[in-house]
């Protein structure tokens, strides 16, 4: 069986640095099935740009892009605006969605598509 797609959105891989959670491998706890982590590519421009920053966001984006560097994430070349992709991609793939955008997590919902979120300041769950 293949293994089940989960998408990595922006404000997800910012979680590492906010709140002290290794989120790569929380979720390899959480799923209990064969996955694979990808994300837009257009998710790395986003943390590109936010990383330019010695904002609190900044310093977050930076550690995300090393993440995304020291683990088996797969880069999907996308042009379209980040949120879009999740949806389309998720629809299509039937992917499990991380992310804590409140106004992506509801144009999820009418899909019935698997939400991650960080549930506590400590842990993630499914919404």
């Amino acid at each position: 069986m293949a293994p089940r797609i989960v998408i990595l959105d922006t404000n997800f891989l910012l979680v590492p640095f906010q709140f002290k959670i290794n989120v790569i491998k929380e979720l390899d706890y959480l799923l209990e099935v064969s996955h694979k982590f990808v994300i837009s590519s257009r998710t790395i421009v986003e943390l590109e740009n936010l990383g330019k920053s010695k904002s609190k966001n900044g310093i977050a984006a930076r550690l995300a892009k090393k993440i995304l560097e020291s683990n088996p994430i797969e880069v999907i070349k996308s042009d379209q605006y980040v949120d879009d992709w999740i949806v389309e991609y998720a629809r299509e793939h039937n992917a499990i969605v991380a992310t804590n955008d409140t106004l992506l997590r509801k144009r999820l919902r009418p899909f019935k598509i698997k939400v991650v979120v960080v549930k506590s300041r400590s842990s993630l769950g499914f919404i």
